[in-house]
């Protein structure tokens, strides 16, 4: 993997690889490397060196990504942690993850380990260094097979789940992904999803720089952005995009104007979905209005990708693409699907993987080896792309004291494809806001992800026959309100 490293970099080496929207700053790849090497020098004047853990508690930024490649250099482990979580979250993820220093661009936190102040690492080595190709010999030390990314999942039991990938994984599924698109230096990729997550990392910055792309950053999608979605994506030609479905249902109902409509007919863009199921109405929908295909995939954090429909296999309504090749599954006798790929996680934080992995989805593959899911058994809530652990949610609820009994629910909502619902009994009858207490210390503690969209007060909850809650029964009352 070093000597195809090095060739994508001294191909590409005086050309553009990141426009920084946010800062309207451009970067080559040589420019890139640069602010690399000086992040590289920073780190290790800190003491760390391989199999240290590091943990980034950042926003999206050009630096974001300068720190990932950084500690690849050095051989650290990192371990990106969602800001947006919150503080009781982080500090789990943080405690579970042993890391030897945060880097942090916020000073509310107070952890064990040292912070670095990302504004140091800033104003001190963002300065670009004069460079020459062969400085890309430091690639040869590398260990790409190394623990090099640990991302935290929301795990059916509660407890956050640290996923283990090597630079290996992410480069062998980007590149088996990349086999059915062909992404080259035309494509300019637009970057508006977590870098803390999967997404963030393999689909938007692993894949374009595998494919000698470019990488526009936007601001990290929400609610607020969707207004001016166009403005960073018209400015620098984007041509390439990974949508989730809730950016998709935004979209087509509150953007009003134009802008949009008349830039996708000008520059005719690729449209990939992924980290959620995409409804085949809003697909419809969304194709219509913008003249657009749209091309979904499938993928965990465990096995990341594992299939996709594209320009070059077609698109098959209501399926999730083609196997890629190195990719193996199986149906257990329930229609679960288990996969195995050739870049499979190393396995979760203090334990190992089996061979295949339990998917929690039920599907089928036809004759023509494409993917269709019919229905997910997993314990969890997939609200604007992100999955959320019911059972993570109930037992804090348990901690406050303030319900008999409660149950968590995913329900179906037009625009986050899932939303979350509370069923709850409280403890006894007072004039005590319970919903309010809740959200508040919810938002406060769990965080915003974590945030109850609909409380439904019941005077019990339904159980079935071995005593557990009828979370069925519980749908239809709620179909009922």
């Amino acid at each position: 993997m070093n000597s195809f490293l090095k060739n994508i970099f001294i191909s590409n080496w005086q050309k553009d690889f990141i426009i920084d929207g946010l800062c309207e700053k451009t970067f080559t790849y040589k420019d890139f490397w640069s602010v690399v090497l000086n992040y590289q020098k920073y780190l290790k004047n800190l003491g760390l060196q391989k199999g240290d853990r590091i943990c980034l508690l950042m926003s999206n930024s050009f630096e974001f990504v300068a720190i990932y490649f950084a500690s690849l250099l050095l051989n650290l482990t990192v371990v990106p942690i969602d800001p947006l979580r919150g503080v009781l979250e982080i500090e789990t993820m943080v405690g579970l993850s042993g890391c030897k220093k945060v880097v942090c661009d916020s000073d509310r936190y107070n952890f064990s380990v040292e912070i670095i102040n990302l504004e140091d690492m800033k104003i001190n080595f963002n300065e670009l260094l004069s460079v020459e190709i062969d400085c890309l010999d430091v690639l040869d030390d590398v260990d790409f097979d190394f623990l090099y990314l640990i991302t935290f999942t929301s795990g059916s039991t509660g407890i956050p789940k640290g996923v283990m990938h090597s630079f290996n994984n992410l480069c062998k599924s980007a590149l088996s992904f990349n086999k059915f698109f062909n992404f080259n230096d035309e494509n300019i990729f637009y970057h508006n999803l977590p870098m803390c997550y999967m997404a963030g990392i393999l689909n938007l910055i692993i894949l374009p720089l595998l494919s000698g792309s470019k990488i526009v950053l936007g601001h990290r999608f929400d609610f607020s952005k969707v207004l001016n979605f166009w403005n960073i994506p018209k400015k620098y030609s984007v041509n390439t995009f990974w949508f989730i479905p809730t950016v998709l249902s935004l979209l087509l109902r509150l953007d009003r104007g134009s802008s949009g409509i008349d830039y996708f007919h000008k520059v005719q863009p690729i449209g990939c979905v992924g980290t959620a199921p995409l409804s085949g109405t809003l697909k419809k929908a969304f194709e219509k209005k913008y003249n657009i295909k749209l091309y979904e995939s499938y993928g965990l954090s465990e096995t990341l990708f594992v299939s996709t429909n594209s320009p070059l296999v077609g698109d098959k309504e209501n399926i999730v693409g083609k196997l890629l090749d190195g990719v193996k599954l199986s149906l257990d006798k329930n229609e679960e699907i288990l996969i195995s790929t050739d870049w499979m996680f190393l396995g979760y934080l203090g334990s190992k993987r089996d061979a295949f992995f339990r998917s929690g989805d039920l599907g089928f593959l036809d004759a023509d080896n494409f993917l269709a899911i019919k229905d997910r058994i997993k314990n969890l809530v997939i609200r604007g792309g992100v999955n959320i652990s019911p059972l993570r949610i109930e037992k804090f609820i348990e901690t406050l004291d303030v319900c008999r009994e409660c149950a968590i629910l995913g329900l179906k909502d037009e625009i986050l494809g899932e939303k979350i619902a509370c069923f709850f009994v409280p403890k006894e009858k007072s004039n005590r806001d319970i919903k309010k207490e809740l959200s508040s210390r919810i938002h406060n503690e769990l965080g915003r992800d974590y945030c109850i969209d609909n409380f439904f007060e019941i005077d019990s909850l339904p159980k079935n026959v071995n005593g557990k809650i009828d979370r069925l029964c519980l749908i239809n009352k709620y179909k009922q309100v």
